[in-house]
């Protein structure tokens, strides 16, 4: 009999294999191909050992999450983007796989972490909000077989070096090589499906987009939405058109946000997408499910966005790091200064958490979390400020928008997460990867679809219209007040009208702006709605 327990979720993710003494679970999108090469090595040997695990997922793709279970040992692993989430627990002698933490019973909190979710909307490291249920983290693995033989590492960590191998020339024509490779992979994963992109003003999906139309991939829809006349749309919109792709605008107000986020729709994805680690994410939500009814997306198609072009090529690094910083090679500085800066980027969802004692568990924790690398691999203190962005908030929260599609059982890729475009970036000297420098100027050097010129530089404006004379009126009066004043002005009273998927309109302008608890953004909020979910009650809530 097989012991080890998987809760799969309603979501569609995983397709279950059954062999006669193993059960095979897989994730992404085309596994089933890989299935085959799988039970191949498994028939071949009479003890299937760890050494065999890794070469199985070794040979798998971008995208996946597997799990193999037999009458001896488990083996289970994720891919480098934690696509496909796989929390575990061991409780007397069993171990227990899950897809969401909060499946598993028994639970204890964990205060600790608690206090890091509600600040920054995720925990650290490989902790959740409960003692004892873990995740794998992104490049993770683990084998079970008893208690005296279990492994759960890292085959894969996201560690940069600043090492300058090549001229700046050449490190263009090799990331033009990778892009290419990128694209053309796309090309054969869709195998002539259509591509749904979300497409913004941004660099990221302009790249699938404008590759795409480059290589000749012409079964490609885009799609923008928002506030009626945003900035974003408008450059969506005029990009599209270049390529001459079809493209649609999903417009967002607070009528209808605020009608959907009361929907049972919304309230299921809500309770299917709090995994225990990260907040659910609704960026693209509303406009998924709005062009799933005027069926200009079918569950037959392939949405693609451009999750986390930005990060990946350096779009996350301070530029205001003093040189003689970068440059120290004493532990404890280091340390210090990585986790200063992680800290006071990411841990301010809510002004009224910013406490002495909620600052320190935070920093001790993120502190154990990086002890290890730094000691270990010695990384350059920009390699360490990515590999915690890496390992806490985008592999946790920022992935997890995928759920989205999931949920709506339609097929997705991150490109931008392949092996070989993380591998790339890795050993990219950070002088190329401050403001992105490396990564513009070799897609102004392609200028794939032609728009890549002056003329497609926008510059972001406020919306709706009307908000701007509201804000220029109120601004005078704080002349005179500082910046910080107006700032927390802003964020209490006029975020609400021009936040651009109306995030804030689950709850009324009433209750917002009489919450003396000021909220960085609209995800705020939702660490209280996935606290509520997954706890039974926020700490907002008397």
């Amino acid at each position: 009999m097989i012991k080890t327990v998987f809760n799969s979720g309603k979501l569609k993710q995983w397709i279950c294999y059954r062999g006669h003494n193993y059960i095979i679970w897989l994730a992404g999108l085309n596994s089933e191909k890989y299935i085959q090469n799988i039970l191949e090595i498994i028939d071949k040997v009479n003890n299937i050992n760890l050494i065999l695990c890794k070469k199985i997922i070794k040979n798998f793709g971008d995208h996946f999450g597997i799990i193999i279970q037999t009458f001896d040992w488990t083996f289970a692993a994720v891919d480098y983007s934690r696509g496909y989430p796989i929390f575990w627990k061991i409780s007397n002698g069993q171990l227990s796989l899950s897809s969401q933490a909060n499946f598993f019973k028994n639970k204890v909190v964990n205060k600790k972490q608690l206090i890091s979710f509600r600040m920054s909307g995720y925990t650290t490291n490989d902790n959740t909000l409960w003692k004892g249920i873990k995740s794998l983290k992104a490049g993770s693995y683990l084998f079970y077989k008893n208690k005296n033989t279990f492994h759960c590492k890292k085959y894969f960590s996201y560690l940069p070096v600043n090492t300058k191998t090549y001229t700046y020339k050449n490190y263009i024509s090799r990331l033009s090589n990778q892009i290419n490779n990128l694209i053309k992979k796309i090309i054969r994963e869709a195998n002539g499906r259509t591509i749904i992109i979300p497409l913004s003003a941004g660099l990221d999906s302009r790249l699938i987009a404008s590759g795409l139309m480059h290589f000749n991939y012409k079964n490609v829809k885009c799609f923008s939405y928002g506030l009626k006349n945003n900035y974003e749309a408008s450059a969506s919109k005029k990009i599209s058109r270049k390529l001459g792709f079809k493209w649609v605008f999903v417009e967002i107000n607070h009528i209808k946000a605020n009608t959907f986020y009361k929907s049972k729709k919304y309230k299921n994805y809500l309770k299917n997408s709090t995994d225990g680690c990260a907040t659910s994410t609704i960026q693209g939500l509303f406009a998924i499910n709005e062009l799933i009814t005027r069926k200009y997306i079918t569950k037959k198609d392939i949405i693609i966005n451009g999750n986390s072009g930005d990060f990946i090529s350096g779009g996350h690094i301070p530029n205001s790091i003093p040189k003689s910083i970068l440059e120290k090679k004493n532990f404890n500085i280091l340390l210090k200064k990585v986790i200063n800066l992680h800290y006071d980027k990411h841990y301010s969802l809510w002004e009224k958490l910013k406490t002495n004692y909620n600052e320190k568990i935070v920093k001790k924790e993120l502190e154990t979390q990086l002890g290890r690398e730094l000691k270990r691999k010695k990384m350059p203190l920009y390699g360490l400020i990515e590999y915690l962005e890496y390992d806490n908030r985008q592999t946790k929260y920022v992935v997890n928008s995928q759920r989205i599609y999931d949920f709506f059982c339609i097929d997705w890729l991150l490109p931008l997460w392949s092996k070989s475009f993380i591998k790339f970036w890795e050993k990219v000297p950070l002088e190329y990867k401050l403001n992105q420098l490396l990564y513009r100027d070799t897609l102004i050097r392609l200028n794939y679809g032609g728009v890549w010129t002056e003329e497609y530089n926008f510059k972001s404006y406020v919306a709706p219209s009307w908000m701007i004379f509201v804000r220029f009126f109120f601004k005078m009066f704080f002349f005179f007040l500082g910046k910080d004043k107006w700032r927390i002005f802003e964020k209490k009273y006029l975020n609400y009208w021009t936040e651009n998927i109306c995030g804030f309109s689950s709850i009324s302008f009433f209750i917002y702006a009489n919450n003396k608890n000021i909220a960085r953004n609209y995800v705020s909020y939702y660490t209280l709605i996935s606290e509520k979910i997954n706890l039974g009650r926020s700490w907002q809530e008397k």
